[in-house]
Parts: C-alpha cells; structure tokens; sequence
C-alpha cells in the first residue's frame, strides 16, 4: 500500500494508489499548516496588539486565506511533476483530469484534488518512451 510513494513515475494500484493519496494529502496538510502557522506568528509578532485582543481570530483568517492556495500550489505541482514523469502530456484523459483536479485543489484543497491525481498515477507511463528507444536505435 506505501510502496514507492516518492517514485512519481510508478504505475499504482488501487491500493497503492489510496496510500498515496492518503500520504500526500497529509504532507500537503502539514506543509500548509506550518506555513499558515509561521505566518500567524510572524504576523502577531509585528501586531501584537491586535492579537492580544483576537489572536486566534487572526490565525483562522490567516488560514482561511493561505490554506486552500498553498494546498493548491502543492497539489497542482505534483500533479504536473506525475504527468512529466509518467510522459502522460499526450494523454487526454489524464491531462483533463488534471485540469479538473485545479479548482478541486482550490475548493477542496488537497483532500480534493489528490482523488484526481492518485487516478492519474494509476495510469501506464505514456508513449513516449518508444520513440525514445527507436530515436535511439535509428542513430546506431
């Protein structure tokens, strides 16, 4: 169920691919979350009058805010680093569910937009890679 989570190029099962979701939607929370809370602090250390009186008013707004664009960041870039490394470009099917897993990353977050993206990493690696081989073989 975990095997080869940072291998982006693998073909996952279904189960492998469900560990990856679940592995990669809780980086992204933890990535999200320090970087929400270090702006909190940084913000609260130049204001700190006005945390004293609503700090933790400030930090769920702070969150709100910087949450679903940082879960969109992360899963929009590991999105188009599976699409590179599988060589899925050319595939429509993965491209578009890609496509429809960016607003899910900003709606949702990574909760939602990982569902899409551990779809694609069950997918065959693309083409690609026999053009490679028969460029090669043509120049010997």
């Amino acid at each position: 169920m975990f095997k080869n989570l940072f291998d982006l190029s693998v073909k996952r099962s279904g189960l492998n691919a469900l560990g990856f979701y679940i592995v990669y939607v809780l980086i992204g929370g933890i990535i999200a979350g320090a970087f929400c809370g270090m702006l909190a602090v940084g913000y609260c250390f130049f204001n700190t009058k006005a945390c004293e009186v609503n700090g933790a008013a400030i930090g769920t707004k702070i969150g709100q805010i910087w949450g679903p664009i940082l879960g969109a960041i992360f899963s929009v870039s590991i999105g188009c680093a599976i699409l590179t490394c599988k060589k899925l470009w050319n595939s429509v099917v993965a491209v578009l569910l890609f496509i429809l897993a960016v607003p899910l990353s900003y709606i949702f977050g990574c909760l939602g937009a990982f569902i899409l993206i551990s779809i694609i990493s069950t997918f065959e690696n693309g083409k690609q890679e026999a053009i490679d081989e028969n460029t090669e073989k043509n120049i010997e």
